[in-house]
């Protein structure tokens, strides 16, 4: 069974390749570092394999304030998207799986709402009229704040970055707020494993996936500071707002692919920082 990934130099690829390559074959194609190195000069049709029996679209644009951020982002999430699912049953392919965000529950109100959570939005709903017109079944899998030892996080992350490396250095934290502030932050290794489980069980639908419980700002500066062996140092800066969104825990992609998630929010640290 051939699988192709589209993004296959993103965080996701990288750390879901090698669970499929061991039962599949895997190819992937993205702008640089990939099987297939796309070309911008040329069509995405004319550059995709002839066959694939499984699709996993990983890549995304993140966008920012500007207006050709803002164009390129959902040129890239959305009609880029179009353009694929146009392909898919040329290419014979019989699972789709598309990697969304948490973020499309997002309301207008939100400080995190962008123009990335609007983009999928509309993507998922592209993917959702072309694909059953088609007749081809999919997935949507939409993690929450993915993190782990890759450099690839920081610049999505830079908070929860930046209270590992200071609090690893034993110097004080400042959080906002009363309590500091909170966040859903999914480890990199267990949602690779949900999508690889998705594949082999051929698990179709719309699901969010996100941890029980939020992970707190403070939890996670108390856990760097121990494993660190530094003296816990944090303040609250009380008439600041605190940051983080919080979201509906749903576990039925877990139920669906029978999987407990495996990684706390301190063997993720522990693992970023290189300690026990």
């Amino acid at each position: 069974m051939r699988i192709l990934i589209i993004g296959g130099n993103s965080s996701v690829s990288r750390y879901v390749r090698p669970l499929l390559s061991e039962d599949y074959e895997v190819i992937t194609i993205g702008r640089r570092d990939c099987d297939i190195n796309l070309d911008k000069n040329k069509s995405l049709a004319d550059q995709l394999p002839d066959h694939a029996d499984i699709v996993i679209h990983t890549a995304a644009a993140f966008g920012r304030e500007t207006e050709e951020d803002i164009y390129e982002t959902e040129k890239y999430n959305v009609l880029d998207t179009m353009d694929l699912c146009f392909q898919l049953k040329k290419m014979n392919v019989k699972h789709f799986i598309f990697i969304s965000s948490i973020f499309v529950h997002l309301e207008e109100t939100s400080p995190l709402y962008s123009i990335y959570n609007i983009s999928k939005r509309h993507a998922e709903e592209i993917i959702d009229y072309c694909l059953k017109r088609e007749e081809i079944p999919y997935t949507i899998l939409r993690p929450s704040q993915l993190y782990g030892n890759d450099p690839s996080f920081i610049k999505h992350h830079p908070f929860l970055y930046q209270i590992i490396e200071t609090a690893s250095k034993g110097q004080k934290i400042s959080l906002f707020g009363d309590h500091g502030g909170s966040a859903n932050y999914l480890h990199i290794k267990d949602f690779a494993e949900v999508i690889y489980r998705v594949v082999k069980n051929s698990v179709f639908g719309v699901y969010d996936c996100t941890t029980m419980t939020p992970n707190t700002y403070l939890e996670i500066a108390r856990n760097v500071f121990e494993l660190t062996n530094n003296t816990i140092a944090i303040e609250f800066v009380k008439d600041r707002k605190e940051s983080g969104q919080g979201f509906t825990y749903d576990d039925a992609i877990y139920k669906s692919v029978n999987y407990s998630l495996q990684m706390s929010i301190r063997d993720g640290l522990s693992e970023i920082l290189n300690v026990t």
